[in-house]
C-alpha cells in the first residue's frame, strides 16, 4: 500500500465489484425533493453524524478527509475555500465574491465564509461533485457542500458533550429539543470551542496568538400549521474570535511576529422554509434566507519584529481587512406531489424562481515602514507606505429553473434540469497606495477610483440517464453544464492607471464568465447480501474560459497585484466510496480519488501550460476501520493520504505527499459514552498552503517557498450524554 497505492486501491475496488440486498437509507435533502442517494444520477458523498463523530473530525476542513478529490486552502484559522476535482478558489483578497464551490447550511448560503460551520449537532453532510448549476446556479460550478443540522421533533432529547485535550483544547456543547405544543417542536444547540492554535510566538512570549475561540448557537422551530402545511425556522448565530499568527520565516511552528493577526467572524443568519399543497397534484415550497456577517481578517505581513533584521534593517508591515457581507434570498418552487404523465411516461417535475441580493463592503489597510539605516536611501524614520482600499459591491440575481425525473420503463430513468440566471452587479472602490518605491526610494503613488457594472445572462443544466441492472445496482451517465459569473481585477486597474503593471496590461482588467462541461459515468450498488455498499464513477470536466488566478509581488510584502483571467483547463479522474462489513464487529470504510488536471491555456503565465492546477492532488484516499465489541467498546482508525500538489499558478512550488492517522477508542453505555481520541497521532508535518515570494529585506533577492502547516498531533478526551 505504501509503495503502490494506486495498485492497492484499484485492486480493492475491483474486488468489491466482482461480487453482486437492501439499499442503505441515505436521504439526500440538498436537491429539489428528498431522495435516496442511490436514486441520484450524480457523484455525491453523504456523511452522517455517526461517521463524523467516529472519524475524529470537528471543523469542516477535517470532514474534507472523508471526501474523494476534495481539498481545501488553509488561508485562515478555519478553511473557507474548497476545491473539488481541482476547481475552486484559494483566497479572496479583493474584488467580487465569486465562489466555484458553494457552501450551504440549512438553506443559508455561506459560500466563501463557511468557516462558521461547526459539526456539532450535524445530521449529515452532503458533498455533490461536479457542476450543480441547475439547482444552485453560479455558486456551484465545481460542486456544492450542503450541511443539514438535526431537526426538531416531538420527542424530548438532550445531548451534551465535554472535551478536553492537548494545546489547551476545551469544548462544551449542549443540544436540547422536543415538542413545545401539539403543533410546534423546537431544538436549541450551543457549541463553544477553544484551543491555543499550535504556535509559539517567541518574540511576544505567548502560545495563543494563533488560538481559536468559537461560539455557535443554532435554534430551530418546526410548526405543523394545518392541512398539510408546515414551516421550519432556523436561526444561526456564530461568533468566532480567532487569532491568526501561523507563518514563520523559518518554516516551522515558531513565529516571531510583533503584530499577530486576527480572524474574527460574527454571523447572524436565518432561514424559513414553508411547504404545503396548492393542489392534489403539487406542493408550493418557499425558502427565505437572510445573513449578515462581519469579518475581521488581519496578519503580520512581514512575519517579523523590529529586532529580526538588525543592525542592517528595520521593518514593520501589516494587513487589516474589515468585511461586511449581507445576503437575502427568496426561492419559490412548485413540486409535483404525484407523477404526471408526459409523453406517455410517469414524470416528477419541479419549476421555480430564485431571487438574491448580495452586498459586501470591504475596508483594507496595509501600513508599512522600511528602514535600512543608509543615509542615502531610507534612514530613520524610514520609508513609510500605506495601501488603503474601500470597496462596495452589490449583486442581484434572478433565476428561472426547472427539472424533471422520468421513468422510461422498468429499468430506465431520465433526469433533466435547466437554469437561466441573470446577474447584475455594481462595484465601486476608492484606492490609495504608496507602498511601492522607485530606485531612488521615492514613493510611487497609486490612487483613484474603480467602478464596474457587469451584467451576465447564463445558462446551465444537466441531463442524466440511469439504468437499474437489478434492485441493487444502478448505472448512470450524466452530462452537466456549469457556469460562473465574470468579474474584474481592481488592483490591476489601479496600477494600470499609475503606469505600474508588471507583466500585465489593461486588457486583463475585466474577465468573462466561465462555463464547464462535465461528463460522468457511474455505478452505485449493494453486494454480498448488503454487506458491501459501493459507488464508483469516472469523469471528465472541460472548462471553457476557465477563470484562473494568481498574484505577483511588485516590491515589499504589501505590494501585490492580484489577477484573474480567462484561460482553458481540464480535469479528469476516478472517485470511489465503499463500506464493507467483514463481520458483526468489523467494518471497513474506503474512499479514493484519482485526479489529473491540466492548464491548457493561460496568457498571464504561458509557462504553466501543460501543468496541473493548484491545490489539485493527483491522489487522495481515506481508509477507515471500525471495530466494535459486544460490550459496546469500539475502536475507529482512519488513514488519510494526500498526494503532492502545486500551491499556486504564479509559481511552481509544490507540497509534499503526506499521510495522517486519526484514532478513537471509546465505550458506550445506556446514556453515557466516553472516548479517547487522537488526530495526526504520528505528528506528521503537512502543508495546507504555500507562498513563494520575497519576505526579507532588501527585497531584491530570489523568492523563497514558505508553507503553512496543518495541525500537529492532538490528543483529547470526550464525554457525551444522550437522553
Amino acid at each position: 500500500m505504501n509503495k503502490h497505492p494506486l495498485v492497492f486501491w484499484t485492486g480493492l475496488l475491483l474486488a468489491f465489484v466482482a461480487y453482486a440486498d437492501s439499499i442503505p437509507d441515505e436521504l439526500v435533502v440538498s436537491g429539489y425533493r428528498p431522495a435516496n442517494s442511490r436514486e441520484l444520477g450524480t457523484s455525491i458523498s453523504v456523511i452522517d453524524n455517526q461517521s463524523v463523530a467516529l472519524a475524529t473530525v470537528s471543523g469542516f476542513e477535517q470532514v474534507v478527509q472523508l471526501v474523494p478529490n476534495m481539498n481545501f486552502s488553509g488561508e485562515a484559522s478555519r478553511a473557507r475555500y474548497f476545491q473539488l476535482r481541482g476547481v475552486g478558489e484559494r483566497e479572496q483578497y479583493e474584488g467580487a465574491p465569486n465562489p466555484s464551490v458553494g457552501f450551504v447550511v440549512d438553506d443559508i448560503d455561506l459560500s466563501g465564509i463557511g468557516g462558521v460551520a461547526s459539526t456539532f449537532d450535524i445530521r449529515q453532510v452532503e458533498v455533490l461533485r461536479g457542476p450543480q448549476s441547475a439547482r444552485y446556479g453560479s455558486s456551484a460550478l465545481a460542486g456544492m457542500i450542503y450541511m443539514q443540522t438535526e431537526q426538531p421533533d416531538d420527542a424530548f432529547s438532550l445531548h451534551g458533550e465535554l472535551t478536553g485535550g492537548s494545546d489547551d483544547t476545551r469544548a462544551i456543547s449542549l443540544a436540547v429539543g422536543g415538542g413545545l405544543t401539539d403543533r410546534l417542536a423546537g431544538r436549541l444547540a450551543i457549541h463553544r470551542y477553544q484551543d491555543s492554535g499550535f504556535r509559539d510566538n517567541l518574540y511576544l512570549g505567548r502560545d495563543d496568538t494563533n488560538g481559536r475561540d468559537e461560539l455557535t448557537v443554532r435554534g430551530k422551530l418546526n410548526w405543523d400549521i394545518r392541512d398539510g402545511w408546515s414551516a421550519l425556522l432556523t436561526v444561526l448565530l456564530a461568533d468566532f474570535d480567532n487569532g491568526y499568527d501561523a507563518w514563520s520565516l523559518r518554516n516551522n511552528d515558531k513565529v516571531w511576529s510583533d503584530q499577530p493577526g486576527r480572524d474574527e467572524q460574527n454571523t447572524q443568519a436565518a432561514s424559513l422554509r414553508i411547504r404545503g399543497p396548492l393542489h392534489d397534484s403539487m406542493d408550493l415550497v418557499s425558502i427565505t434566507t437572510v445573513a449578515d456577517s462581519d469579518i475581521v481578517f488581519g496578519f503580520d505581513s512581514d512575519w517579523a519584529n523590529p529586532t529580526t533584521f538588525l543592525p542592517a534593517y528595520q521593518i514593520a508591515y501589516s494587513s487589516n481587512s474589515l468585511r461586511e457581507r449581507k445576503t437575502w434570498s427568496q426561492e419559490w418552487r412548485l413540486v409535483s406531489r404525484t407523477p404526471s404523465v408526459l409523453a406517455g411516461h410517469a414524470t416528477d417535475w419541479t419549476v421555480g424562481l430564485f431571487l438574491q441580493r448580495l452586498q459586501e463592503d470591504n475596508d483594507l489597510t496595509d501600513p508599512g515602514n522600511y528602514v535600512d539605516f543608509d543615509p542615502l536611501s531610507c534612514p530613520l524614520p524610514g520609508c513609510s507606505g500605506r495601501r488603503e482600499v474601500s470597496s462596495q459591491y452589490e449583486a442581484d440575481t434572478f433565476a428561472i429553473f426547472g427539472s424533471t425525473e422520468t421513468r422510461l420503463g422498468e429499468r430506465w430513468s431520465l433526469s433533466l434540469g435547466m437554469r437561466v440566471e441573470r446577474w447584475d452587479a455594481e462595484y465601486f472602490d476608492r484606492w490609495f497606495d504608496n507602498n511601492l518605491f522607485d530606485i531612488n526610494f521615492n514613493p510611487i503613488p497609486v490612487d483613484g477610483n474603480n467602478a464596474f457594472r457587469p451584467t451576465e445572462t447564463m445558462l446551465g443544466g444537466h441531463v442524466s440517464i440511469s439504468y437499474d441492472w437489478s434492485g441493487d445496482l444502478r448505472a448512470y451517465a450524466r452530462l452537466a453544464r456549469g457556469f460562473k459569473a465574470g468579474g474584474f481585477n481592481p488592483s490591476l486597474a489601479a496600477f494600470v492607471r499609475a503606469g505600474v503593471t508588471g507583466p500585465y496590461g489593461g486588457e486583463l482588467v475585466p474577465y468573462t464568465p466561465e462555463y464547464s462541461w462535465n461528463y460522468e459515468l457511474g455505478l452505485k450498488g449493494v453486494w454480498m447480501d448488503g454487506d458491501l455498499n459501493a459507488d464508483l464513477n469516472i469523469f471528465y470536466m472541460d472548462r471553457d474560459d476557465a477563470q484562473l488566478s494568481q498574484s505577483d509581488q511588485l516590491d515589499n510584502p504589501s505590494s501585490f497585484i492580484y489577477v484573474t483571467a480567462n484561460g482553458a483547463a481540464e480535469s479528469y479522474g476516478l472517485e470511489a466510496d465503499a463500506q464493507l462489513r467483514l463481520s458483526d464487529s468489523l467494518e471497513l470504510h474506503a474512499t479514493l480519488g484519482l485526479l489529473r488536471t491540466e492548464i491548457r491555456d493561460w496568457q498571464v503565465r504561458p509557462s504553466v501550460e501543460g501543468r496541473d492546477l493548484a491545490h489539485a492532488p493527483r491522489f487522495t484516499s481515506n481508509l477507515g476501520i471500525t471495530w466494535t465489541h459486544p460490550r459496546d467498546w469500539y475502536v475507529r482508525a482512519d488513514i488519510r493520504t494526500v498526494g503532492s500538489y502545486f500551491f499556486d499558478i504564479s509559481h511552481d512550488q509544490k507540497s509534499h505527499r503526506y499521510r495522517l492517522v486519526n484514532l478513537r477508542v471509546g465505550k458506550d453505555w445506556t446514556h453515557w459514552s466516553a472516548s479517547l481520541w487522537g488526530r495526526n497521532i504520528f505528528d506528521r508535518k503537512y502543508a495546507t498552503r504555500g507562498f513563494y515570494f520575497v519576505n526579507e529585506p532588501p527585497y531584491t533577492q530570489p523568492p523563497v517557498k514558505y508553507t503553512k502547516f496543518g495541525d500537529p498531533r492532538q490528543i483529547g478526551l470526550t464525554v457525551k450524554y444522550r437522553y
